[in-house]
């Protein structure tokens, strides 16, 4: 089964997307009204809600007043979090249990709609991210008809999401909403023939030797940008069952108070996001085998984190590609550089290009394939980063289960599987 995250700016047309691939055949989720379920009467979520914000969000028959909710939600950033944190542990236990409802249907299609997506830093629960987007005008021009807000009340609302031009660096798709009722039919249908066939060729996870995983962590780097070394991030994957980026967030040294997708700093001295890619990969190859546009939104959402330079995070995508190519052909013999649609990619996901430092890195390993300490040292003098080159020959090389630090080889064997 392919698991598509819908999202997008509010009164955007998501609505209108999701019933339109529904039609196409597509099986699909609104969160948004799972969220009325779990907090009516008897949800899940109901008494919480109502003990943390006051008897004066219900209406006169016992219901949350979703608009009374929603202006207090809206006003105040604290108040939305403690929102969000009653409802969406909810929300995620239902979609789960749908979701796996399906998980055994080979070619099947499920879309969930949900506004905060991204915002959440759940975004990398799905195969494939599709934004809708139109106009800020457009934008501002529905919500304020749909709900019959004034203006300032109309830009709050949108200022409580991520701008709609942030939120599309995540997508693998994007559908515009700007222009006809037909024309935007017509995108979501040409839409789900495009997952439909996505669907139709998934294959599943990939079985990598514990001895290469090994291998690509203790002949990697240490350390890792922000405090969020590699070792670390393997254990945050490993317990969490993904990368959830909110919980990864909370990782960083010094601590960061806020959104996960505002953490980055302007310049961010020490190790690059790149070194963040081993576990990213492995992580990846088992939920679904190569995956190439996956890696790219993993790896360019864990650069995003610690780093705002598109350059950085370029080059953090095209080194992850390299490592699951890597891993899937036995090393890094084959080429002394990647490929030029790689390049392309990965500046696509990082808002730039590659800036070349990686080069030397991607030199030194096909040079030296079966030694990383050859490898290591050849990528230094040619001013490369030693750690990465030793990622890539560490892949091929491996390492015997007994030379991993405590708890290593548990952790692997977990996102393993």
């Amino acid at each position: 089964m392919l698991r598509v995250g819908l999202t997008g700016g509010i009164a955007c047309g998501k609505s209108h997307v999701l019933a339109r691939l529904g039609a196409a055949g597509l099986r699909t989720l609104d969160l948004d009204r799972i969220a009325h379920e779990v907090m009516a009467p008897g949800g899940g979520a109901y008494e919480d809600v109502v003990a943390a914000f006051g008897p004066g969000i219900l209406a006169a028959d016992g219901t949350v007043d979703r608009k009374a909710l929603g202006h207090i939600a809206f006003g105040d950033a604290a108040a939305r979090a403690r929102l969000n944190a009653i409802v969406h542990p909810r929300v995620r236990e239902e979609e789960a249990r749908r979701a796996d409802a399906y998980a055994a249907d080979a070619g099947a299609v499920f879309v969930t709609d949900a506004a905060l997506l991204v915002e959440s830093g759940g975004h990398l629960r799905f195969d494939r991210l599709v934004v809708v987007h139109c106009s800020e005008a457009e934008q501002l021009r529905r919500l304020m008809a749909r709900d019959s807000l004034d203006e300032a009340a109309a830009r709050a609302r949108i200022a409580a999401q991520l701008p709609l031009a942030e939120k599309r660096r995540f997508a693998h798709f994007d559908v515009d909403t700007g222009g006809s009722v037909e024309a935007t039919s017509a995108e979501a249908d040409r839409l789900a023939a495009v997952l439909r066939k996505l669907a139709a060729s998934r294959r599943t996870g990939t079985r990598v030797a514990l001895e290469r995983a090994v291998g690509a962590i203790v002949h990697g780097p240490s350390r890792g940008p922000r405090g969020l070394d590699p070792r670390v991030l393997l254990t945050e994957i490993a317990g969490a069952g993904g990368i959830e980026m909110e919980r990864v967030a909370r990782l960083l040294a010094p601590p960061h108070e806020g959104p996960w997708y505002r953490a980055a700093r302007a310049r961010e001295p020490g190790p690059p996001p790149a070194t963040l890619a081993a576990p990213a990969v492995l992580w990846s190859l088992a939920r679904s085998g190569p995956d190439p546009d996956f890696v790219c939104a993993a790896m360019a959402s864990l650069a995003r984190l610690t780093h705002r330079e598109p350059a950085a995070v370029a080059d953090a995508v095209l080194f992850a590609l390299a490592l699951e190519a890597s891993f899937g052909a036995g090393g890094w013999a084959s080429a002394a550089q990647p490929p030029e649609a790689w390049r392309d990619r990965a500046a696509a996901w990082g808002g730039g290009r590659p800036s070349g430092r990686l080069d030397p890195v991607f030199g030194a390993a096909a040079q030296h394939a079966s030694s990383p300490a050859a490898a290591r040292t050849a990528c230094a003098l040619g001013g490369g980063d030693p750690d990465l080159a030793g990622i890539l020959v560490g892949t091929a090389v491996g390492a015997p289960p007994s030379a991993a630090p405590g708890g290593l080889v548990a952790d692997l064997e977990r996102l393993l599987r």
